[in-house]
């Protein structure tokens, strides 16, 4: 029993012994902080838009003396754009671990319909439809949640603001039109490795506010934006 004891003893002594003997730092597991200030991100992937209302307009011309009052309505149109999937690609940078800025840009082609109704010689109603190259150039500022960060600090939800410009081309691109857009969202990183240079997904959620563009009139649209992309951190 006494040599027993003395083998558990001196087995006990030997591990404490290992446990306070210095590693070398080449043996040292280090998993760093990232993302933090300095780091650049590159992303690009997909995205999809739903359709929308641009609103209805009246081609008009002056009555002559004695026909009337107010404008002559020589048609009315009404448009929208349909449902598209696209492409976007962003660039950013980190000033901290918890911001970082970022410019990107959005590429799309929804069709767009315009239904003609009303005609002042009763031409039959008639819908003519294109498609439209839609680009956005746009800015934001994330504000990363490291606080409630899971998956042992690899995904890290974020929230996102900012604005940009917009621009739509019609049909062999001889028509331009621009408008502006506000984004508000959020999305979540998920960084894989351990290293300074990861590889990740990307998952964003935004309400774009837009204006201008190929409005049939002036007006102000709400449109949800999902987009899902592949990342890397250097």
């Amino acid at each position: 029993m006494f040599t027993a004891a003395r083998s558990y003893f001196l087995a006990a002594l030997t591990a404490v012994a290992l446990c306070l003997v210095p590693v070398p730092a080449s043996a040292q597991v280090y998993i760093q902080d990232i993302p933090r200030g300095g780091n650049l991100e590159i992303s690009g992937g997909v995205l999809w838009m739903p359709g929308s209302d641009l609103g209805t307009a009246s081609a008009e011309e002056t009555r002559n003396p004695g026909t009337g009052t107010g404008p002559f309505v020589l048609f009315q149109t009404d448009s929208r754009t349909d449902a598209a999937p696209g492409v976007q690609g962003k660039l950013g940078v980190y000033l901290s671990r918890s911001v970082s800025i970022e410019g990107g840009a959005l590429f799309a082609r929804p069709d767009l319909s315009t239904r003609l109704t009303g005609d002042a010689e009763s031409a039959p109603e008639l819908t003519a439809t294109e498609t439209l190259t839609r680009i956005v150039v746009d800015g934001s500022v994330l504000f990363h949640l490291t606080g409630v960060s899971f998956a042992g600090g690899r995904g890290i939800p974020f929230v996102s603001a900012g604005a940009g410009y917009l621009r739509d081309l019609h049909e062999k691109n001889e028509v331009a039109e621009t408008g502006h857009e506000l984004h508000v969202g959020g999305g979540i990183h998920y960084w894989f490795g351990q290293g300074k240079h990861r590889a990740g997904v990307r998952a964003d959620v935004a309400i774009s506010r837009r204006s201008g563009g190929a409005d049939a009139i002036d007006t102000t649209r709400t449109i949800p934006v999902i987009a899902g992309a592949f990342a890397y951190l250097f």
